[in-house]
């Protein structure tokens, strides 16, 4: 049986006014995860965590990884992809046929586990913060105390890339949310009119539109502000550039 130990008022109201320990983006959970699933056999036991509920969690973590690392930004690119066949199909040009973008297949992925990953996992770090032998130095081990965060986030800091996408250039749009819904992308081409272009609520975006008729190559600019709750607002980022084409 856990034995608890007592949290006061002011301790609860400290934990209340720092950010959680658990990370915004998906890059930066999948080491959280995986850290804690390191961990989690040698601290767990120490605050009570039975060995079969540590083998349960082991589960759901890695399933938790695999969906963040390879089955959503799969399906996430298979739908971006299928949008631009989709639009090429219907107002592009050219003599050759060209078949549909096949979508990702998965070599064995990790058994599912049910609904309720991470209510499971809150859960098991709040009965480990509750044991009498719970210490922070298992905290900080295991990666479950947060830190005050001085730093406030005003615009999105992005980057952009040029690469080879499914159908020719694109130009990747990185970002980090930093808690945010998503950003509100508006790009310019040419030094042209600028004009919305997007919300993301991943921390990339593509940007695979075709040439404009006639142009062999083009400077596209690009500029994202936050974006939550169905809004845009706060000040735009800075503006990024990136060159496409011949």
């Amino acid at each position: 049986m856990m034995v608890c130990r007592q949290i006061n008022l002011a301790e609860v109201d400290f934990i209340m006014s720092i950010n959680p320990f658990f990370p915004s983006t998906h890059d930066e959970q999948i080491v959280w995860l995986s850290h804690y699933s390191l961990k989690l056999p040698i601290n767990g036991p120490v605050c009570g965590i039975s060995d079969q509920e540590i083998n349960e969690t082991q589960t759901d973590l890695t399933y938790y990884i695999w969906m963040l690392q390879h089955w959503h930004p799969s399906v996430q690119r298979d739908a971006k992809d299928s949008t631009v066949y989709k639009t090429m199909m219907v107002s592009g040009s050219g003599d050759t046929a060209i078949d549909y973008p096949q979508p990702s297949v998965f070599l064995n992925p990790p058994a599912a586990p049910t609904p309720g990953i991470k209510n499971r996992l809150t859960s098991q770090i709040n009965r480990i913060k509750v044991s009498l032998k719970y210490t922070d130095a298992i905290g900080h081990d295991l990666g479950i105390i947060a830190s005050v965060n001085t730093t406030e986030h005003l615009v999105p800091i992005p980057n952009v890339l040029v690469e080879l996408g499914s159908s020719g250039q694109r130009v990747t749009i990185n970002f980090n949310k930093y808690g945010h819904d998503g950003v509100w992308i508006e790009s310019r081409t040419n030094g042209g009119e600028w004009v919305f272009l997007a919300v993301d609520t991943l921390t990339h975006y593509y940007d695979e539109r075709p040439l404009a008729a006639g142009n062999i190559h083009e400077t596209r600019e690009y500029r994202l502000r936050w974006w939550d709750k169905s809004v845009a607002h706060g000040e735009w980022s800075n503006v990024l550039t990136a060159l496409i084409g011949s």
